[in-house]
């Protein structure tokens, strides 16, 4: 399965700002469809409230805003576990879960899993998100080096996923720019484009084609082992 979407922050910032995530769901294909369906399904609806917008939008607090988000994940994954422990064939499912909030002067993250969240600045790439994995685990420990855990047997080993244990919520606020791109994405595409090649994509206007459809397409060329999904975002 492909997905692919392109937004652009002109009139999306609302209320509480605007939403965007994805979520790759873990152990097979029934269980891990069923888990990432239900990330996505359970962060739009606590999400889409209309009380808890109301309540944040009036004050636009940051921390009213995290919290907010913080609390729908855990609510999401007492969801996810509840069905895992209840249904013997859905025992090992999960879900990765990365979340993106633009309000009109900041970026507020929220993250499980192995997808990434990335942001192109000034023509350079950053990954915003950290990789719960065993080999990221390793480089933090010192095991392993960063170049090292790159295509390594662990890298996609999670330490924690929604629906299987979530210790260490990553949380992340970063101050927005005109011209800023947010790139949300699954491991089907960084395992299989470097990068550079992503932040070369990002930056060329091809004709006809949208950065989203580029990213696939040479995630897809380059071998395609998993599903590939994409959320590019440009702030004006």
């Amino acid at each position: 399965m492909v997905l692919t979407r392109i937004w652009n922050t002109d009139n999306l910032v609302a209320d509480a700002g605007s939403l965007f995530a994805v979520a790759d769901g873990i152990s097979g294909k029934t269980g891990g469809r069923i888990a990432s369906k239900m990330a996505i399904e359970g962060l739009r609806e606590r999400y889409s409230d209309r009380e808890a917008r109301l309540a944040i939008s009036r004050s636009r607090r940051p921390d009213e805003i995290m919290a907010n988000l913080e609390k729908a994940f855990f609510a999401i994954h007492e969801e996810i576990s509840r069905l895992a422990h209840s249904v013997v064939k859905y025992e090992h499912m999960g879900t990765t879960l990365s979340v993106l909030i633009l309000t009109d002067n900041m970026a507020y993250i929220a993250h499980v899993g192995d997808s990434r969240i990335y942001l192109l600045r000034d023509c350079h790439l950053k990954q915003l998100t950290r990789d719960d994995t065993i080999a990221q685990l390793s480089v933090e420990m010192g095991y392993l080096q960063a170049d090292e855990a790159q295509g390594h047997p662990l890298s996609h080993a999670l330490v924690q996923a929604l629906g299987q244990g979530v210790d260490d919520l990553y949380t992340k606020k970063v101050g927005i720019q005109s011209g800023d791109v947010f790139l949300l994405c699954s491991d089907g595409l960084y395992d299989m484009i470097s990068e550079g090649q992503i932040t070369e994509i990002l930056q060329t206007n091809t004709k006809g084609n949208t950065p989203c459809d580029s990213l696939i397409e040479a995630a897809l060329e380059n071998g395609g082992k998993d599903n590939v999904t994409v959320i590019v975002v440009n702030v004006p």
